[in-house]
């Protein structure tokens, strides 16, 4: 059986009855009810039960106060309500209206192969959610699993050795629980005493000795300053992340091992002093936030370029690593070369793209053409 309560707040009411709950909406929520929780219906304002869910959901809606709806007399008890009780569908019910259908019951009694030859199987749905025969299981949202682990000590821990070796033995642990579910930590909420403490992951991992070896830069970075009497370990889960790495690319270093050393740097120099690159916001072209939609991967220096132009537009570009016939291109902007030259705006640049799908820049400087660089 199941039961659907229909009022404000429904989902904290019915988990009062069932951990397993699916939420409909804010105010309907539907969970498995059993005989023995029956008798607890008749504290909620508006709640019906039936044998499926949508006929509960469907009662519940409905009628007022408590509705039970027997197995086998779904037919009987929804048979009064008025067609547009049902999920709305506007062509449907035009048709039902100009059949005279005007309620539930009217539609129940309406043959099958006539119903799915008119209306198809929306049509056969809803005779069937009319009747109370529509069955499907039920969808409860899973439920939130908290990843913890914590100790309290009678002798409290002075030293951060022995604190790390609990760390370590509570991250096997957490990391096993995620692993078994195909998640991995996004953050660690550390608790030393009552303070809190949280560590953002750069990226998300199960790998344990790089989790004990960021906590362990947080803890000589930022002592505790006092022995520790009670430690809460808590992960945030999310989902791992999924590199697909191709075959011709160099293989970049691996993340955790940056972050370790990134974390080395930002204890001798202070974290404030290491930064992220990021986009310039300036109005030089290439350079804007707004127009910067590919990343630009430089040659150093510059390759020599050969580029047919027509009428001053180039139109075939040929050079050491790529040539071939310009499809499409962009420019030309006469772009900032160095301040300290004679004649600092001395280039024009193009973008272009060639009949294989590739992009390039390419630019004209002193009478001669260059490759600056591809887009990725």
């Amino acid at each position: 059986m199941y039961a659907c309560i229909y009022h404000p707040g429904a989902a904290a009411l019915a988990q009062s009855f069932s951990p397993e709950v699916e939420t409909i909406d804010e105010q309907t929520a539907v969970f498995s009810i059993t005989l023995r929780q029956m008798g607890g219906i008749y504290k909620i304002p508006r709640i019906a039960v039936a044998s499926t869910i949508e006929t509960a959901i469907l009662a519940a809606r409905n009628f007022p106060g408590i509705t039970v709806l027997p197995p086998g007399d779904e037919p009987r008890i929804l048979s009064v309500l008025p067609i547009d009780a049902l999920p709305p569908d506007p062509e449907i019910f035009e048709t039902l209206e100009l059949w005279g259908i005007r309620t539930l019951g009217d539609l129940a009694r309406l043959p099958d192969h006539g119903i799915a030859e008119r209306l198809g199987p929306r049509g056969l749905w809803m005779q069937q959610l009319a009747r109370g025969t529509l069955h499907r299981p039920l969808k409860p949202a899973p439920l939130e699993t908290i990843y913890q682990e914590s100790a309290e000590f009678d002798h409290p821990l002075e030293l951060l050795e022995p604190l790390m070796f609990l760390i370590g033995r509570f991250l096997h642990t957490l990391c096993a629980r995620l692993d078994s579910q195909s998640l991995a930590a996004a953050a660690i909420l550390i608790t030393l005493n009552h303070v809190p403490r949280t560590l953002q992951l750069p990226f998300p991992t199960r790998d344990i000795k790089f989790l004990l070896k960021i906590i362990q830069h947080d803890l000589e970075a930022h002592s505790p300053g006092e022995p520790v009497e009670r430690l809460v370990l808590q992960i945030v889960p999310t989902h791992p992340r999924r590199i697909q790495h191709g075959l011709f690319i160099p293989a970049a270093p691996e993340p955790e091992k940056l972050e370790l050393t990134l974390d080395k740097i930002r204890a001798l120099v202070g974290r404030k002093n290491v930064k992220i690159p990021e986009l310039r916001d300036t109005h030089r072209p290439g350079w804007s936030i707004s127009d910067m939609r590919l990343a630009l991967r430089y040659f150093r220096p510059p390759l020599a370029a050969q580029v047919e132009t027509e009428n001053g537009v180039p139109k075939h570009l040929s050079t050491r690593v790529c040539r071939g016939k310009i499809i499409q291109i962009a420019g030309p902007w006469r772009s900032s070369g160095d301040w300290w030259r004679p004649d600092p705006w001395n280039r024009d640049e193009w973008d272009l793209a060639l009949a294989d799908g590739a992009l390039y820049r390419i630019y004209r400087a002193e009478m001669r053409w260059f490759l600056e660089g591809n887009y990725d």
